[in-house]
């Protein structure tokens, strides 16, 4: 009977302590299971860094930008901000350009007048009549925002200055034939004058756009 017994208990003790390995064989899977999620999500991590650089966009772009994405803005308008010449369109489309320089529209002004400045290559006829009135309309009568844009938009060019100074010249040209040398100068002090107490970048602006003025008179 003792031996029986001591049997019995054997059989017991061996059972409990299969039962202790086998629940501590089935821990190990879990523990390895998150060290391999834990490993993934740093991938993730990792990954997202490297596939979303920082960009910088100035606001002037951005603004640009929202024009050219705005479904209310002609495309008649973007086309040519794309393309950076004349479309040409019916007279009264054309001429809606020269409308557009002295939008009060805060937030697209910029726009605009970057659109109406790249009309000027092309222009000819008709149109180039127009542009030519506008543009020394412009420059004596929001010479800050003319300078101000020569000095931050994006896009702009010396030649794109040049071409205001062209347009600006045959105007004088037209209106002030026989007197240009004259009316020359009192376009400088006109603008010299609009430009007192504003930033030495403008006056920088302005300054080359009169030496150009000059070049192209007789």
């Amino acid at each position: 009977m003792r031996i029986k017994s001591n049997i019995i208990l054997g059989l017991t003790i061996m059972l409990i302590s299969c039962g202790q390995n086998a629940n501590k064989n089935e821990a190990i899977p879990i523990d390895s299971i998150k060290v391999v999620d834990k490993n993934i999500d740093n991938k993730m991590i990792d990954s997202s860094i490297d596939t979303h650089p920082i960009t910088n966009t100035s606001p002037n772009q951005i603004e640009i930008n929202e024009a050219l994405s705005d479904p209310e803005i002609d495309d008649y308008y973007k086309e040519i901000y794309k393309k950076k010449e004349i479309i040409a369109a019916e007279d009264s489309k054309m001429l809606s350009i020269t409308e557009k320089l002295f939008t009060d529209n805060s937030s697209q002004d910029l726009f605009y007048f970057i659109v109406f400045t790249k009309s000027m290559n092309g222009a000819d006829g008709f149109y180039a009549e127009a542009v030519a009135e506008s543009a020394y309309k412009y420059v004596t009568t929001k010479t800050i925002e003319f300078a101000d844009y020569f000095n931050i938009a994006p896009g702009l060019t010396d030649e794109d200055l040049t071409n205001w100074a062209e347009f600006v010249s045959g105007e004088i040209k037209i209106t002030k034939e026989g007197n240009e040398e004259n009316a020359t100068k009192i376009l400088e002090n006109k603008l010299r004058e609009n430009l007192a107490g504003s930033r030495k970048e403008y006056l920088v602006v302005i300054e080359q756009f009169i030496e150009k003025v000059n070049s192209t008179m007789p």
